[in-house]
């Protein structure tokens, strides 16, 4: 007779008590997490802080298609000329931001997928619907912080980011983890705001016990640490204690010198987003030094609502997406130097995408935006979800932002939700389906649970 997670726990709970439970549950998931045989895979997120413009980073190249494009966006809108071409099945020619050359390459090699027109959802719904029952839409629409929190959250309370739960839900044990499997690469990520165990691994933060070094001559403080840990006592508490506090301290010695270290010879650009990857590429690359054998999730961010572009916004986004497309390259290639690029997926997002028409020389906070999937398991030179006609945002789908009266710049509504989404990451990494709504809390509105570009 088999039994979900979900009904193990159940029966547990009526024959034992909790410690017990949760005791034989670990026993049993971890015999069945191995007897499927070892694997390793990694999850990679890429927060564009401030709202990326998608419809300046994948761009319609068929004529009529374009012409649209180019009178929505005016000043906005990138010559033709420019755009480095794609041909997407069943969609037709697009065109990706110049500046992500490396991008449309993988691309071109299948490594590359876009999630069109995804945003935060609470369930399907269509513009008049939201303007006849505004709650029928997250609330605080357009709002940086709310929508942060919401597509981090799945929520807008700031109480359990998706990707701790996650962690939390995955029937998949490392071995012997020197530190969390969960790892970010900026302090409070509300992605990983939860119960499970998270480390940051700040680029250029030093590993290690404050004040004591992880090589050279050990000061008095740290040797005398070091005796007091080896004092055997009559209690069994104060051993128990003393043998922690050694333990700590050996680890963090080894942990220091792992992420002092470079393992391949793939160079990253010296960028905040190129040296967070290149910290993600070091862990990955001593997975199982760190008892990562398994699986690992990662969190990088381009932070300071840098995406936030209501104004310059042509030389601003060149700039950061240029600083992506470096970034995620170099990333890429490093996963192929160390033999494990189709065990890794990269993927982007935005708190929301931006409008469609411009305001002065940049344009407003929208909605539904376009994001990147990278990796060797990625289904990739395909576009999945629907890329919209770009006229319906002059006209139809236009939303009066912040209640400003007049103020309509076109912002779309996102038809592929922030939960459909990410369950297609998480599936990928082994969250079963039976859990899968445990995690993403707005999955079972939609109709389709899986958008397919992960294999």
């Amino acid at each position: 007779m088999s039994f979900t997670r979900r009904e193990f726990l159940k029966s547990c709970g009526r024959g034992m008590g909790s410690a017990a439970m949760l005791t034989a549950l670990g026993y049993a998931l971890r015999e069945n997490a191995y007897a499927q045989g070892p694997d390793y895979r990694a999850l990679v997120c890429i927060f564009m802080e401030g709202g990326n413009d998608g419809w300046n980073t994948v761009i319609p190249l068929d004529q009529a298609a374009y012409n649209t494009y180019a009178a929505g966006r005016g000043a906005l809108a990138l010559s033709q000329g420019s755009l480095l071409p794609i041909t997407v099945p069943g969609a037709g020619n697009f065109g990706f931001h110049p500046s992500l050359t490396g991008i449309r390459n993988l691309w071109n090699q299948g490594r590359v997928a876009v999630v069109c027109n995804t945003g935060n959802l609470v369930e399907p719904v269509t513009a008049p619907q939201v303007f006849q029952n505004p709650n029928r839409a997250p609330s605080g629409l357009f709002d940086h912080f709310q929508q942060q929190t919401f597509s981090q959250n799945l929520v807008n309370e700031n109480t359990l980011g998706w990707g701790n739960s996650l962690g939390g839900n995955l029937p998949v044990f490392n071995s012997g983890p020197l530190i969390p499997y969960l790892m970010t690469m900026v302090n409070n990520a509300p992605y990983f705001k939860g119960p499970a165990s998270t480390i940051t691994l700040q680029p250029g933060l030093q590993l290690g016990i404050n004040g004591l070094p992880t090589t050279g001559t050990p000061p008095v403080r740290f040797t005398a640490i070091q005796q007091l840990g080896a004092i055997s006592e009559p209690s069994m508490q104060v051993n128990a204690f003393n043998a922690r506090v050694t333990k700590a301290m050996d680890d963090s010695r080894v942990v220091g010198n792992i992420f002092s270290n470079q393992p391949f010879t793939t160079v990253f650009p010296n960028t905040g987003i190129g040296q967070q990857l290149r910290q993600i590429a070091i862990a990955i690359a001593s997975r199982n030094a760190l008892g990562h054998d398994r699986r690992q999730i990662f969190y990088a961010q381009m932070g300071g609502n840098a995406f936030d572009t209501h104004g310059a916004q042509l030389t601003t986004q060149a700039t950061l997406l240029s600083q992506v497309d470096a970034a995620m390259s170099a990333f890429f290639a490093a996963t192929v130097e160390l033999g494990v690029s189709n065990q890794v997926t990269t993927f982007s997002f935005s708190e929301f995408g931006r409008t469609i028409r411009i305001n002065g020389d940049g344009s407003d906070h929208g909605w539904g935006n376009h994001y990147l999937v990278m990796g060797g398991a990625v289904q990739g030179g395909r576009f999945y979800g629907t890329y919209p006609p770009v006229q319906v945002g002059l006209t139809d789908l236009d939303f009066p932002l912040f209640s400003v009266s007049g103020n309509f710049r076109g912002a779309f509504v996102p038809t592929v939700s922030m939960d459909q989404y990410g369950n297609t990451l998480a599936r990928w990494l082994g969250l079963p389906d039976a859990d899968a709504s445990d995690v993403f809390v707005n999955l079972d509105r939609f109709p389709t649970r899986f958008l397919g570009f992960l294999g």
